[in-house]
């Protein structure tokens, strides 16, 4: 799958699958304020926008931040 045919809105289990971690990490990484808050389509549905997960992750490890 390339990177244009990849979801723009990823779920907790499409964003903990990506930085291989539980769901109850996503979680917790939301609240210590290391990656993006979820964006809310539906009252209890959560996702997470790609680039700005993309981005979080990339001026973390770069040490940006």
């Amino acid at each position: 799958m390339t990177e244009d045919e990849k979801p723009f809105l990823l779920t907790k289990s499409n964003v903990a699958s990506m930085l291989q971690v539980s769901l109850r990490q996503v979680e917790y990484l939301v609240r210590a304020g290391r990656i993006p808050a979820p964006v809310y389509i539906g009252e209890r549905t959560p996702r997470w926008r790609r680039d700005e997960l993309l981005t979080a992750i990339e001026t973390k490890s770069s040490g940006k931040n």
